[in-house]
């Protein structure tokens, strides 16, 4: 409990270094970005902590944290020199407000702190706890930045590691455990992510009725999909055999099977929802799709970059919403200043937004040119309502200058992360096989369709676009989009299309007829529904932003959530990013959770003044039909999350703790002891030597002293670092050299090996003993003095 109580005490003081800032800065908002003051306050003091640490300034420590929240903190008292009159008359119309998001945020840490006390276990299968408590750990070791690669020595992290460096601040200035930590972060992260969707839903509602902001995070991080509703009626027997046939939903497709029952019983069903989108290949395999959404990633507890990134992503929206009003007020500045001063008064307030959405890129680069659009898009949206606005294709050229000023200082403040930073990908493939099938991009978006729909329908209807041209438009617009798939993949398939066609094999698709491929192709031209339901999306709200006029009062902003979203989830109809998997999971992954943060605000939005506008008997006819649906479709919805956290509660049967190694000490004692020892008694970074997760190895048992104290090891899980790095040479060498080093029976091989990669500690345990000759084990004793022993594990300290 002390734990819990002193973290939530940084988090608030934390809040007192960003409030400043963000009253003076958001001042075009309703709430003043009250609601994300708490994330602007942990985001900026990371940040300036951070810089200090790659400019030497201070180490990595809490002092060091300190000085940076005090500089965060002067700057904001700085802007507000001017504005302290503001304050009280704002408390007087927001006090309600205020209050309402100190006790959501109070609510929602603690819910999640249960939540995690149920399920601590850092795991080493079925997720990325493994790898995110190494980062961690790493973190809280490296004496400055950036942090050394706790799977790799002698590397840095090439990673988006800001979120970790984030956690890690506040673990410092807690003086709380890492292991105890982790699970910390992820409750106040699901607060942090609650707290700053309900300032957005509010802003969005003009500052009216707080009670309806409460959309927002009942949408955004609490709903699931319709998975958790489907295991319900599939677990009783419900609905017959063609249509879970039909639906096609992994371990939902076979025919139910007795006992029956309401309650969902089949090992890791909560898992399946993240898997709800199923691809083939042209030869008849399943591909993996990931197609997670905030309630299944905080029910599983990975603190992941796409989880970290949620907060900061609520500040994005917040930024975007004050810098389209702020962009709709006439310019100020005097036309008889120099030229240069024009462009500084007009770029300038750019900076401010390009540190929280570099941050972004810092945190998880694949959301940084998602939130750059948005930013851009509320940028030009807020120049065309002006009075003497020119029409929107105007405004749009007209801002470029805006655009590449905020991508470079986005990416210029950051340098010294992207110089560093290697990555898997390599580029855009186009996806020519499969089309996500209709049925099952509305089990997955189920509780946001009916608001993102009322929406686009609100928009068309005012703006008078007659639903067959919106058909015929959005057919010719996917025509364009296929027809630049397949030019893309006869680009980038040329040599195996014409081996092919001269009937060369093909490597890894020998036994592929061909026909094969064509038929695959032809099966994905007859799935088109998603693809144009989307697409109509897509050019109904890009022709009503176009027509917009203020006789109209079309929703622009949530408009432009919504035209975000569905071009996300457009977009891996025909493309989808190279990585190492060479399919479009990753792609689908990244860009679904995105399209559903952007849906569930605007949803949000929609849900809450539809019940204003029947209050004030002023909706449309068929707005009571559909608001009544969207709740039955939330409440549909909400059976997973009901669903999911007891299961996976129930899953591990564990002792409440916070600690997320007690699991260890219970089936690793020995492990435990010896990994408790080297964070007890070993200070700074030096390098381990244990078993490797070879041959691509991840997931998996080894890389648990490293990932479990921060401490570099040569080399932990091999197929992440490929994953990291987009190369395996690296990884590839080391392996040989572990393995002679752990086989040979000469020590000055085996001197050599541990000279070269600098270890100072050589850790012998149950893990090493399975996998290596017992000659091969105990050479080590014959020259290096022991430094701990149990009845497990020895560790040997290799000395000069």
């Amino acid at each position: 409990m002390r734990d819990v109580l002193v973290w939530y005490l940084v988090l608030q003081l934390l809040t007192l270094a960003g409030l400043p800032l963000s009253f003076a800065w958001l001042r075009r908002l309703p709430s003043r970005g009250f609601a994300v003051a708490k994330t602007l306050g942990v985001l900026l003091v990371g940040v300036v902590f951070w810089w200090g640490g790659i400019a030497q300034l201070w180490a990595n420590t809490a002092a060091g944290a300190v000085v940076a929240a005090l500089a965060v903190l002067g700057v904001g008292l700085w802007l507000m020199r001017n504005r302290w009159a503001e304050l009280r008359p704002w408390w007087e119309r927001n006090r309600e407000f205020v209050l309402a998001t100190e006790f959501l945020f109070a609510l929602a840490f603690l819910l999640w702190v249960i939540v995690r006390a149920l399920q601590p276990q850092l795991e080493t299968a079925g997720g990325e706890k493994w790898m995110e408590i190494a980062f961690l750990n790493a973190v809280l070791r490296a004496p400055s930045m950036p942090p050394h690669d706790p799977w790799l020595s002698g590397y840095a992290i090439s990673y988006y590691y800001l979120g970790y460096h984030l956690v890690g601040m506040i673990t410092k200035l807690a003086a709380v455990p890492g292991a105890i930590a982790f699970n910390l972060g992820v409750a106040s992260w699901f607060a942090l992510t609650a707290t700053g969707a309900y300032g957005v839903v509010y802003d969005l509602l003009g500052g009216e009725a707080p009670g309806r902001a409460l959309f927002g995070p009942l949408l955004l991080v609490v709903t699931g999909n319709g998975q958790g509703f489907l295991e319900v009626l599939h677990a009783r027997g419900l609905l017959p055999a063609r249509f879970w046939a039909w639906l096609d939903i992994r371990n939902l497709s076979q025919p139910p099977q007795p006992p029956f029952s309401w309650r969902p019983t089949r090992y890791f069903w909560w898992w399946q929802a993240s898997r709800t989108i199923r691809d083939y290949t042209p030869w008849g395999a399943e591909q993996e799709i990931i197609d997670e959404f905030p309630a299944f990633s905080f029910t599983l507890g990975d603190m992941h970059p796409h989880l970290l990134m949620l907060p900061v992503a609520m500040v994005l929206v917040t930024l975007a919403l004050n810098l389209y009003h702020r962009a709709g007020e006439a310019e100020s500045f005097p036309a008889t200043r120099a030229q240069w001063e024009r462009w500084v008064y007009r770029l300038w307030p750019l900076a401010g937004y390009a540190v929280v959405l570099g941050a972004l890129g810092f945190l998880n680069t694949w959301d940084f040119p998602i939130y750059w659009a948005l930013l851009m898009g509320a940028f030009v949206l807020g120049r065309a309502r002006r009075a003497e606005a020119s029409p929107l294709l105007d405004r749009l050229i007209e801002a470029l200058p805006e655009a590449v000023a905020l991508g470079v200082l986005s990416l210029a403040f950051y340098l010294p992360f992207w110089i560093g930073l290697r990555s898997q990908a390599g580029g855009i493939l186009p996806n020519l096989f499969n089309a996500t099938r209709l049925p099952q991009f509305a089990v997955m978006f189920a509780p946001l369709l009916i608001p993102v729909a009322g929406i686009v329908a609100t928009a068309v209807r005012r703006t008078r676009l007659h639903w067959l041209q919106l058909l015929a438009w959005s057919m010719g617009a996917l025509m364009g989009l296929l027809l630049v798939g397949i030019v893309l993949g006869l680009l980038v398939g040329y040599p195996h299309i014409m081996a092919v066609l001269r009937g060369q094999p093909v490597p890894g698709m020998e036994h592929i007829a061909p026909q094969t491929f064509a038929e695959s192709f032809l099966i994905r031209l007859m799935n088109p529904w998603t693809a144009l339901v989307l697409a109509m999306a897509v050019v109904g709200s890009v022709v009503a932003l176009f027509r917009d006029d203020a006789a109209q009062r079309l929703p622009t902003f949530p408009l432009l959530l919504v035209l975000l979203g569905a071009l996300l989830t457009l977009a891996p109809e025909f493309v989808f990013l190279k990585d190492v998997f060479y399919n479009r999971m990753n792609t689908v992954f990244k860009f679904y959770f995105q399209a559903w943060v952007l849906w569930s605000l605007a949803g949000s939005w929609w849900l809450g003044q539809t019940v204003a506008d029947l209050r004030a008997r002023r909706a449309h006819r068929v707005k009571p039909a559909a608001l009544g649906l969207a709740l039955l479709l939330i409440g549909v919805g909400l059976v997973y999350t009901v669903l999911a956290v007891p299961q996976r509660a129930r899953e591990h049967g564990t002792p409440w703790t916070l600690d997320g190694m007690a699991w260890l000490r219970l089936q690793h004692p020995d492990d435990w002891e010896a990994i408790h020892w080297l964070n007890e008694n070993v200070t700074g970074t030096p390098v381990i030597v244990e078993a490797p997760g070879a041959n691509h190895g991840s997931y998996r048992y080894e890389g648990r002293v490293s990932a479990l104290t921060g401490l570099p090891t040569v080399l932990g899980w091999a197929g992440h670092q490929r994953q990291w790095r987009g190369t395996y040479d690296e990884q590839a060498a080391r392996e040989q050299a572990l393995q002679r080093l752990f086989t040979t029976t000469s020590l000055e091989v085996v001197a050599d090996i541990l000279a070269r990669y600098e270890v100072r500690y050589i850790y012998v345990g149950p893990v090493e003993r399975a996998l290596y000759t017992p000659a091969g084990l105990d050479k080590f004793a014959e020259r290096y003095p022991v430094v701990f022993r149990n009845a497990g594990v020895v560790i040997y300290e290799v000395t000069p």
